[in-house]
């Protein structure tokens, strides 16, 4: 079952998974070189182990969020092939197949804001109603 709801959420945590990974993983390889072997002072606070613990934890996470948006995405990208208005089609594929953000869609399909939101609606509102048991909002 596709829920548009979670698939939005999982879209928008996702892309700030991928951006707090990418923070960690340049954390990680600026401060690596540098403490590696040497004494870190009093207490079990170790910079480098620290970093790696939380990077590995991230990146578990962002792997789940991918693996469960691409089963949704396959599904949903099957079902869409059943939609009759190709504006309907691509602006549901930008957000939810590719994950672009609302404010970039107007400009990739040369819509206005108004009419790009008519098509996302109408879409999903088709979707729900055409596979009511594979599809909900």
């Amino acid at each position: 079952m596709i829920n548009l709801s979670r698939m939005r959420i999982l879209i928008c945590y996702e892309r700030r998974l991928r951006f707090r990974y990418q923070k960690k993983l340049s954390s990680a390889t600026r401060i690596t070189p540098q403490l590696t072997g040497l004494p870190h002072g009093s207490g079990n606070y170790n910079p480098v182990e620290t970093g790696a613990i939380e990077l590995a934890e991230v990146e578990d996470a962002y792997r789940e969020i991918l693996d469960e948006l691409k089963g949704m995405r396959a599904e949903l990208d099957q079902l869409l092939k059943q939609l009759d208005n190709p504006d309907d089609i691509g602006i549901m594929r930008l957000r939810y197949i590719e994950g672009m953000e609302l404010k970039q869609i107007p400009d990739a399909v040369n819509l206005s804001e108004r009419a790009m939101f008519y098509h996302l609606s109408s879409a999903e509102k088709k979707l729900i109603r055409m596979f009511p048991d594979r599809v909900s909002k």
